[in-house]
């Protein structure tokens, strides 16, 4: 870096206020660990050598419990709302809406034990959003959660059951609230069955015992029961403007929210027509909410956990692969210090470079073939429900399959629509499933084909009528480079970035905080100005020591900045080595430097050392490169203070300051 010409003079400061820095390379004398060799493993190890599915027992299951347990619950009122049987004219299930006429009431038993279950369902609930607001302690309210939800399935089940003896008579039916609360049990037994793999894996020592969510990730249960609690209130309202059964109105407002627009039913009443105004505006704009930290949460959390244990399995693919075929030297920990080291550390870093480049692409891919796959379930299975459901309308499955694709992508035709007691609710809770997976799924095509087609067009546009600023025949020449096999490097360079980001040092991330930049100022201004009057003085240690942490001050002004680019800075070899030699770790020198190892159990042998394509590298972890630096140049900063702090203590106690501490 050529940054005010500091690099010049980093070692000799360093060495300077630093003595125990100093190294012999031609000894093999073991020196003690610097603080950046323990920094390494302390802020990135156990995150990204975690399996992914102690990941998914400790954040994913509890949001999941989280999203769908209010779900259960809104379907659980439902099916509390209104008789589970009925005695079935024989137009039953050819007008969709149509009222119920006969119905018969349920007996006493019913209701008291289906009021129970829902209390129950309730009070779970309730303790799991405190579990997430951490006002309950996770010992005490999982197991409450656990029963409440298998309490809730047991007593549903068994009304189920018996209500379910009682329509053998041809004449008597089962209503959609029946079905409701089929799916509700179903889901309380799946999400409790659930939760306990999360008690299993905080009770074996796997992570601790606490939902490890974010305030966003816990706000998303909150978020959806603000969107059922809008459903159902909306429901209840259309319900008594049109006339409608609560079930039907709860069906109608679910593909209106939606913006399914089937069309059957519709509002008859001029209140009613009224009404859509405000409920349906509000209710979009709850559901573009929920959608946005379904993307946020879902997609961007779970993606960096997923990428980080590819990048770790790639990094001991090719580890394995190049110690097999002798195709990259990594030496063994009392490396010959003849060896050119840095020109063998920059092969490390560019091998770890080629590493996550490969891992991000393989994780986009293979991101893009799982959600594929879920919207592919939901479309042809879903397409077997309603086959079966509708079958009193004759439908096909190729019928069926028209109706969900339709219904997926959102057209909503309306030609197709269910109107049997049970393929009402269930294409409730199957679209209700189905946003969460096509969000997923959109942006995953958005990560990898769109990004693909866009390139695509820019690129034929240079070429075509909108030349670049390179002109038609340097973009053709670079096309043509790009096709022979020069595209790695051309992502090399874009990685590094060090020529034009080197550069642009100030224009990165120009939406800093301008207190953190008038206060970086102001300390460097005080460190220069000291730094100037020892050097008057003659002080050469006093001098040393402010020019080292002014280094410091300066640089960790420009990781603030770097901290909001966009794309996220990626620092070059020659950058990197910058930054760890102002940290007390020279490239240069073997001695703090071994060859990495494959095997992710146990982490890296012989403390203190460590590769870049080791798993104590920098570049592993979820962390961005300006993070990472800018918590080590912070750590290294509070260090230097507390010792001159120290220094001065020991100084004024003793009655004999050394020459320069004296002075400062």
């Amino acid at each position: 870096m050529n940054d005010l010409g500091l690099d010049r003079t980093i070692g000799e400061t360093r060495d300077a206020v630093n003595p125990d820095h100093q190294e012999d390379r031609g000894s093999s004398r073991e020196s003690s660990p610097t603080r950046l060799h323990w920094a390494i493993p302390d802020r990135q190890l156990p995150q990204f050598l975690q399996p992914t599915r102690w990941w998914i027992t400790s954040t994913a299951i509890p949001l999941l419990a989280g999203t769908f347990g209010p779900m259960a619950n809104a379907f659980s009122v439902i099916s509390l709302a209104e008789s589970w049987r009925y005695s079935s004219p024989e137009t039953k299930g050819v007008e969709p809406g149509q009222t119920i006429q006969e119905t018969i009431v349920d007996p006493p038993w019913v209701i008291v034990l289906n009021a129970v279950s829902l209390g129950c369902a309730l009070i779970a609930n309730f303790f799991l959003l405190s579990i997430m607001a951490r006002q309950v302690s996770f010992t005490i309210a999982l197991p409450i959660v656990i029963a409440g939800w298998y309490i809730s399935s047991a007593l549903l089940i068994g009304l189920l059951a018996g209500v379910s003896r009682s329509v053998a008579d041809p004449n008597r039916e089962l209503t959609q609230n029946y079905y409701y609360g089929a799916i509700a049990a179903g889901l309380y037994f799946v999400l409790a069955s659930l939760l306990i793999l999360t008690v299993i894996g905080a009770y074996t020592g796997h992570y601790g015992r606490e939902f490890r969510l974010t305030k966003s990730q816990r706000t998303l249960m909150l978020q959806t029961i603000v969107f059922l609690v809008y459903l159902l209130a909306g429901a209840a309202i259309y319900a008594r403007v049109e006339k409608w059964t609560f079930a039907d109105a709860v069906y109608w407002s679910d593909f209106t929210l939606l913006t399914i627009g089937l069309g059957q039913p519709a509002p008859q009443t001029l209140l009613g027509q009224g009404l859509i105004f405000p409920f349906a505006t509000g209710g979009i704009l709850i559901l573009g909410i929920v959608i946005g930290s379904i993307r946020a949460l879902m997609i961007e959390r779970g993606r960096k956990k997923v990428n980080n244990r590819l990048v770790e399995k790639t990094r001991r693919a090719l580890v394995k692969k190049l110690q097999k075929q002798s195709l990259m030297p990594l030496p063994k920990c009392d490396v010959d210090p003849s060896r050119d080291e840095l020109e063998r550390r920059k092969h490390e870093f560019d091998a770890m470079r080629k590493v996550r480049r490969i891992a991000d692409a393989k994780h986009r891919w293979l991101a893009l073939a799982v959600s594929g796959i879920a919207v592919m379930m939901l479309w042809c299975l879903g397409a077997v429900i309603f086959w079966r459901s509708e079958a009193i309308q004759s439908w096909t499955y190729f019928h069926s399959l028209y109706f969900t694709y339709t219904t997926l992508l959102t057209i909503g035709y309306g030609d197709f629509y269910p109107t049997s007691d049970w393929g009402k609710p269930f294409f409730v809770f199957w679209f209700l499933l189905a946003v969460p997976t096509m969000t997923i799924f959109i942006s995953n095509l958005a990560d990898t084909v769109i990004n693909k087609i866009k390139d695509l067009t820019i690129t034929l546009g240079e070429v075509t009528i909108l030349p670049s600023d390179e002109g038609f025949k340097g973009r053709f020449k670079e096309l043509l480079r790009m096709a022979g096999g020069a595209l790695s490097a051309t992502q090399d360079e874009e990685d590094g970035s060090s020529g034009d980001q080197q550069g642009n040092d100030e224009k990165d991330g120009s939406d800093e905080n301008p207190f953190v930049e008038r206060a970086g100022r102001v300390m460097e201004a005080e460190e220069l100005r000291e730094e100037q009057q020892a050097q008057q003085r003659g002080d050469v240690i006093s001098e040393n020591i402010h020019h080292y942490q002014y280094l410091l001050i300066h640089e960790l002004r420009k990781m603030f900045r770097y901290t909001n680019s966009s794309p996220p800075k990626r620092f070059s070899y020659e950058e990197w080595a910058y930054y760890l030699k102002l940290l007390g770790e020279d490239e240069s020198i073997s001695h703090h430097h071994c060859a990495p190892r494959g095997s992710a159990r146990g982490g890296e042998r012989n403390k203190g050392k460590w590769s870049w394509i080791g798993q104590r590298s920098p570049l592993m972890g979820d962390r961005e490169e300006a993070e990472w630096l800018l918590d080590a140049l912070a750590d290294k900063l509070e260090e230097e203070i507390k010792k001159l702090r120290d220094e001065k203590s020991i100084a004024g106690r003793d009655g004999k300051p050394n020459e320069g501490i004296a002075k400062l």
